[in-house]
């Protein structure tokens, strides 16, 4: 008499992933793993099962999972009550400051700012823009990860079939579209509000930069949240060494006013090239080959960051999964 089954060791067999998409199963067809289960089990001989098949995610479900996770963004900043009368109450308090300071000095165009005829009014709003760029794109994404694992999600979402990657990718196009809306708002009150012309944008060399800026900035966020998982707290003095990058960066005057040797270490940090060449290209319209040496900074910047920025997260995902403290904030 052939024993009974147990219900519990019957395999499962369903090919749909939790956003409803069909995936696909590398190796042999279902129907013929099945035949091959159960004449082994028969003869006494261990099969490999049908629950080793590999499942791969197809690319419309990831496809369909960064969507999902930015209408879940989208509705939670909503839910917020006014989001874009704050943003802007605040971008206008924070230009007026500026313009006031300009007319101060009484609006001169000084010799550090005649390399990007520009007043320091409208240099200190393209500074100001750059600077909540800079700040969503890096903070955004390690807050937004400390977020997801002090509420239990991360464990929970990264336990289904998303990938890793796929992860990554949305809370950085969610970043770089909060932080673009940001960029939109210091310019529409700048020029609206204040009067600030921006006739002079060179905007086939703006492209490039803005694609580099995304690039090595948002590598900068990606390792601070690395560090985030496996510390359980972001970079020791993160917030101050940002605030000296933006210092020596030209974000709120032109290196040019920086003592000799403070403009030779102001080279070595990335949004110095950055923010010149955003100046240059929105006020001088400086074309694309006219940037070269800002480019090739940048572009060494993004091929030495995004390499060391996926290692790190890699390597402290890896960690924290092994140590059970991914949920642990």
């Amino acid at each position: 008499m052939r024993p009974a089954r147990h219900p519990a060791s019957r395999p499962a067999v369903g090919l749909r992933d939790r956003a409803g998409a069909s995936a696909r199963c590398r190796g042999p067809g279902l129907a013929s793993a099945v035949r091959a289960d159960r004449h082994a089990g028969r003869r006494g001989v261990t099969a490999p099962s049908i629950l080793s098949v590999e499942v791969t995610p197809s690319l419309g479900s990831e496809v369909r999972r960064i969507r999902a996770y930015l209408r879940k963004e989208w509705l939670l900043q909503l839910s917020y009550g006014f989001p874009l009368l704050s943003a802007t109450f605040g971008v206008f308090t924070t230009l007026a400051t500026y313009f006031f300071i300009d007319r101060l000095f009484g609006r001169q165009l000084t010799p550090e700012l005649a390399p990007f005829a520009a007043p320091y009014f409208a240099y200190a709003v393209v500074g100001n823009a750059f600077l909540a760029y800079v700040g969503t794109a890096i903070g955004g994404l390690s807050r937004r990860v400390g977020v997801e694992q002090s509420l239990g999600t991360l464990e929970v979402l990264l336990a289904t079939p998303t990938r890793l990657w796929v992860l990554i990718l949305a809370i950085a196009v969610w970043n770089t579209i909060y932080a673009s809306a940001e960029v939109v708002l210091f310019f529409l009150v700048g020029g609206v509000g204040f009067g600030v012309d921006w006739g002079r944008i060179n905007w086939s060399a703006l492209g490039p930069v803005l694609g580099l800026v995304v690039v090595v900035f948002n590598s900068l966020g990606l390792a601070e949240a690395g560090c985030l998982i496996l510390f359980k707290r972001g970079v020791v003095g993160a917030w101050a060494l940002n605030g000296m990058c933006a210092l020596l960066g030209g974000v709120f005057f032109p290196v040019a006013v920086l003592p000799d040797w403070v403009q030779w270490v102001a080279e070595l940090n990335p949004i110095t090239h950055a923010v010149r060449s955003l100046q240059l290209a929105i006020f001088q319209g400086v074309p694309l080959r006219g940037l070269g040496k800002e480019l090739a900074a940048l572009t060494l910047f993004a091929v030495l960051l995004v390499p060391l920025s996926l290692g790190t997260w890699r390597w402290a995902f890896r960690r924290a999964r092994l140590d059970g403290s991914l949920s642990l904030h």
